[in-house]
């Protein structure tokens, strides 16, 4: 009898359960919180593959594979992104699930088998997934199932008090959209792992258009966190909540922007700053963050660009991209595409 369980489209009660209590992060280290939109995000994806762990009829662990074309260099592969790895705190915090994942066990060759079989899908195919490098458990299962980091983002911030609507940026919608997505996978060729399937997300596109062209454009998506605690005191959170305009930007019901998909053309560099107030202005939010690798042209354009007063409360976080193929050889590049859907 198989330890785990596939589904293939809705996960049911059980998974949606688990993923919605789920907390991440660990106490007194990192910080703690959890993901408020995950049925919205659930229903969105398109071919979503959870693979569960049960034991007497209770799912007690799960993970979800995402399958989706990615490009890298421009060259296509059948890919996987992996999300929501998560476990019932009384495995987790014990650590017997993560010994069982990472030691030689049954439960570890099923999950080998997933990689390297023809289970998910008969094609040449990728697997990857973004992960915090100062994790030591989540390092071990890495190093376990023989994933490579390729390289690292950052998470960078960006605030308004009181984000303002500029008149010359429009919703991007039909053929503007669909010349925006054209557009955003020329701008990434030379990224690895971009995928267009987020950008159009709960009509978050926005753009700026000039003599029928588009000239500036991003992906802003409304995202809603619940944090529990952070860096710097259990209770730390709590007080900063409470401080006027302060818990606009963060406080521990933190509503934000995720932002990705940034396609700015020569000369039009100033506009990235507009797209963002009004991003923010539209989805009535104070707070934005987007994740790019340092060499990204993006990374430099929003380090010189007045942030805002959050990169006072929030430091970059460096996270990174850890990959395996089966029967691809994916170019490497210093540049990756990091969807602001997925990460989170």
């Amino acid at each position: 009898m198989r330890l785990l369980k596939l589904r293939f489209g809705d996960p049911g009660d059980q998974i949606r359960s688990l993923l919605n209590n789920n907390v991440i992060g660990t106490p007194g280290q990192s910080m703690v919180y959890q993901h408020q939109r995950v049925d919205s995000k659930i229903d969105y994806i398109d071919h979503p593959i959870f693979i569960s762990v049960e034991l007497g009829g209770s799912v007690v662990g799960v993970c979800c594979y995402v399958k989706r074309e990615t490009y890298s260099l421009g060259e296509a592969a059948e890919s996987f992104y992996i999300r929501y790895f998560s476990f019932k705190d009384a495995f987790r915090t014990s650590g017997k699930a993560i010994s069982r994942i990472a030691k030689k066990s049954r439960l570890k060759e099923e999950i080998e088998s997933l990689f390297s079989t023809d289970i998910l899908s008969e094609k040449p195919k990728v697997y990857y997934a973004y992960v915090d490098p100062g994790n030591l458990r989540s390092k071990r299962i890495i190093d376990s199932y023989h994933f490579q980091e390729i390289g690292r983002f950052q998470t960078v911030y960006f605030s308004r008090f009181f984000p303002k609507k500029h008149s010359h940026v429009i919703e991007l919608k039909g053929e503007l959209l669909a010349e925006y997505k054209k557009l955003a996978k020329l701008e990434y060729e030379g990224h690895m792992l971009f995928t267009d399937e987020n950008l159009g997300y709960e009509n978050g596109a926005y753009g700026i258009v000039e003599n029928g062209q588009i000239v500036a454009a991003l992906q802003a998506n409304a995202e809603r966190w619940k944090i529990f605690e952070i860096p710097g005191g259990k209770h730390l959170i709590k007080l900063v909540s409470k401080i006027p305009f302060i818990n606009r930007l963060f406080n521990t019901n933190f509503e934000f922007l995720s932002l990705e998909g940034f396609v700015v053309k020569s000369g039009h560099e100033n506009y990235l700053e507009s797209l963002i107030e009004t991003a923010l202005a539209e989805k009535k939010r104070n707070t934005a963050i987007t994740c790019l690798s340092k060499a990204s042209k993006y990374y430099e354009i929003m380090k010189e660009m007045n942030q805002g007063f959050i990169t006072r409360l929030s430091s970059e976080k460096e996270m990174a991209v850890v990959i395996r193929s089966e029967g691809v050889e994916v170019k490497r590049s210093e540049l990756i595409y990091v969807s602001g859907f997925d990460n989170m």
